[in-house]
């Protein structure tokens, strides 16, 4: 199950589409999902399809990724969130504003969890050929390898709530069908900004094995 104060983030998260790109044009030759809509997201295809969910494999990406403190009322998501965000808009190594892109990820530990091991990070667009260094020890670049998930999405304006509860069928689904996965950690990814009133996107993950 998901964390329940990292999850709250993801009703309510903005985008904030305003920054300026500093970056080269991106490829022709990938369609991009429409949930993503004008936002650049990591470049996937999906290996196959289930009734309820279905099997990615991610090209490599790049995020840039901070600490995320659960708690109560919601404080360390938006410190995160800042943190984040600051990045993007120019505290960084080369002083550059960098587009938004989606989606907002948060990694929360199912094993051993407590309050203060959960991240949180942007995608790095990948036009972006060299992303700039943060310039705060507690913002760091990760570079993630193709990878294969498990990803079941829904629509809405979801609440905590639901992406527990989207989490726990999901690996219930999963174990039902002994398929493999990492149930060490769970994420979840929200792709749009609160401003979005129709055909919203929402996702949980858990990486195959």
């Amino acid at each position: 199950m998901m964390g329940a104060g990292a999850l709250l983030l993801l009703g309510f998260v903005c985008l904030c589409s305003s920054a300026v790109t500093a970056e080269e044009e991106a490829s022709e030759a990938y369609a991009t999902p429409a949930f993503c809509r004008h936002y650049e997201c990591p470049k996937y295809k999906t290996v196959k399809q289930y009734e309820t969910f279905e099997k990615r494999l991610y090209e490599q990406s790049r995020w840039v990724t901070t600490q995320l403190e659960l708690d109560f009322f919601g404080l360390g998501i938006y410190k995160s969130f800042r943190r984040l965000f600051d990045y993007i808009n120019g505290q960084n190594s080369e002083g550059i504003t960098i587009k938004m892109a989606v989606p907002v990820r948060i990694y929360v530990p199912l094993i051993n969890p407590s309050d203060k091991n959960a991240t949180m990070s942007f995608f790095v667009p990948s036009t972006l050929s060299t992303p700039p260094q943060p310039l705060r020890a507690d913002v760091y670049l990760e570079n993630i390898p193709p990878m294969y998930v498990y990803v079941k999405s829904f629509g809405g304006f979801a609440v905590k709530s639901d992406f527990e509860k989207k989490s726990k069928f999901l690996s219930e689904e999963l174990n039902g069908l002994r398929l493999p996965f990492d149930d060490t950690f769970g994420a979840a990814a929200a792709y749009n900004d609160p401003l979005t009133l129709f055909n919203r996107h929402n996702e949980v993950w858990y990486n195959a094995l």
